[in-house]
């Protein structure tokens, strides 16, 4: 352990929250207000702890995900239903290309030390909270609007 600057290692954790806020406010449409949900990890303490909360909350994004996206296709008919199945495949492999793009350097341990799991689990649970947006507005659509999304 690095003496001299002991709460440095903690600015990453800082900067995954930061992170985590940031693409809140990016992924929501041009004129809503943002809504910043609490920070389900906020209990943890330690890259360790944090680590293993986020990946709990990515896996807790993914079924809540899974069972949006089995909501839709079952409420779906048949041509939308097949166009749905394509477009969740599509992004799925969109989200991993992007975690790649943000994680995809030589050695991603060694640029991020021990926050590197937390801050992938991070960024894989804001992504995918926010295609589970886009799907359960699909499922619940605005009856104000006249066309979807």
């Amino acid at each position: 352990m690095r003496r001299g600057r002991p709460h440095a290692r903690w600015k990453w954790v800082g900067l995954g929250v930061s992170f985590f806020a940031g693409v809140l406010l990016v992924s929501t449409p041009a004129g809503a207000q943002p809504e910043l949900e609490p920070d389900p990890c906020a209990h943890a303490y330690g890259p360790t702890d944090l680590g293993a909360c986020w990946a709990r909350e990515a896996e807790r994004a993914e079924e809540e995900m899974n069972g949006v996206y089995r909501a839709l296709h079952q409420k779906l008919p048949g041509r939308a239903a097949k166009s749905l199945e394509k477009a969740q495949g599509f992004w799925l492999e969109f989200l991993e290309a992007h975690l790649g793009t943000l994680y995809g350097v030589e050695s991603p341990r060694a640029k991020w030390g021990r926050e590197f799991p937390m801050c992938l689990s991070i960024s894989r649970t804001t992504l995918i909270r926010g295609r589970t947006r886009q799907l359960q507005r699909l499922l619940e659509p605005d009856e104000d609007s006249i066309c979807p999304l």
